[in-house]
């Protein structure tokens, strides 16, 4: 069974989101934050990670700097600003979305390492306060986090990748 997921937030208070987020995280787990290489440029700007094992993902949105943490796991968190029920821009990707689908698609997206810039499309299935989505093969559950007024949050745990049975 895996671990629950913690979410916790902060303002920037003036600082770089990202000295913020390390900052965050520190308070929160005692850890250090680190960046793994980007996917595209292999620049120091990839997904984040714990120092000592764990499971991170980060979102930001204005000046609020947002943390998932989990012992285990792929997850991953969306924080946009806005009413959750307000039009999101997706109409190549859902017409009528709002900005709670939208969070939803990018959580699950983060949480399964995805990139949205990968024709990717809005996967999710709700069902209650718990919602699940199919993305590029992978189950992802999630729900929403209670959020400082006028920002929206979603957080979401990909099922564990099933290993490769395939033989050469």
């Amino acid at each position: 069974m895996p671990h629950p997921i913690r979410v916790v937030w902060t303002t920037r208070d003036g600082a770089e989101r990202r000295t913020a987020a390390a900052r965050l995280v520190r308070d929160a787990t005692g850890r250090t934050l680190r960046h793994g290489p980007c996917s595209r440029c292999g620049g120091d700007h990839g997904r984040p990670r714990l120092e000592g094992g764990g499971s991170v993902s980060l979102a930001y949105a204005g000046d609020l700097v947002v943390a998932a943490l989990a012992e285990d796991g792929d997850i991953g968190v969306d924080v946009e600003r806005g009413a959750a029920s307000s039009p999101a821009r997706l109409d190549r990707l859902a017409p009528g979305a709002t900005l709670r689908d939208w969070t939803r698609f990018e959580a699950a997206t983060k949480a399964i390492g995805g990139d949205l810039r990968d024709g990717a499309h809005l996967p999710v299935v709700t069902a209650g306060e718990i919602w699940a989505a199919a993305v590029s093969g992978r189950a992802v559950h999630g729900r929403e986090i209670d959020a400082p007024a006028g920002f929206v949050i979603s957080v979401a745990r990909a099922a564990a990748a099933e290993p490769d049975r395939s033989t050469s």
